[in-house]
């Protein structure tokens, strides 16, 4: 019995560490990408929905429902962690606490939310299983959408197309038969719905 909790321990760590540094890594990686990016462009780099790309995928290698989403929260918080963290000491650029808090909790919210899509893609059937691919692919669509609709974005309407698409072609990788991805795309719509939501809602705390 200790030694399965030992085991069990061992895992959660592995599991823990290995979210928190693939945080990090995403994290720097999006500092790097702002310069490497061409024009336009290079708002893919510090986009938070390619953030939840990696958190989505860290939950479903969780075992748990509550392990996916502890581990996404923490990928996201690692990617906060390790683009401020390299901003600050390496390149040396100050940056808002407040805005590090908005975005830590924000991290806590998208983990908690794309570490249960993950797993429900991962380690369910059925509809919740769809329900999983329609979170990942709606994100796409919405922040398209949120692109397209925004006032202040008609330079970006290359990149917002983009990321339409490819919410459209995240259904197509996940699934593997027509029915399903008809039925992924119905569970886009709710999604879409809430995130325009949620869109309106974060430019309200970060404007």
């Amino acid at each position: 019995m200790r030694r399965c909790e030992r085991l069990g321990r061992q895992r959660v760590g592995s599991y823990s560490f290995i979210a928190i540094i693939v945080g990090l890594l995403v994290g720097i990686a999006t500092v790097l990408g702002q310069g490497v990016l061409p024009g336009n462009w290079n708002s893919l780099a510090n986009s938070g929905t390619v953030w939840l790309i990696p958190a989505f995928f860290i939950g479903g290698l969780g075992t748990t429902r509550r392990r996916a989403m502890a581990g996404a929260a923490i990928s996201l918080i690692g990617m906060v962690a390790g683009y401020y963290g390299y901003a600050k000491f390496v390149q040396h650029v100050p940056h808002s606490l407040y805005y590090i808090a908005v975005w830590s909790a924000a991290a806590v919210v998208g983990g908690v939310i794309f570490g249960l899509g993950g797993n429900l893609w991962r380690r369910e059937r059925g509809g919740w299983h769809m329900a999983g691919s329609g979170l990942l692919g709606g994100l796409f669509v919405t922040e398209g959408l949120h692109i397209l609709t925004h006032a202040g974005y008609g330079h970006m309407r290359a990149v917002g197309w983009t990321e339409l698409a490819v919410g459209f072609v995240w259904i197509l990788v996940l699934e593997r038969s027509w029915p399903a991805r008809f039925l992924s795309l119905a569970a886009m719509l709710p999604v879409v719905a809430l995130g325009m939501i949620g869109y309106g809602l974060l430019n309200a705390v970060t404007s």
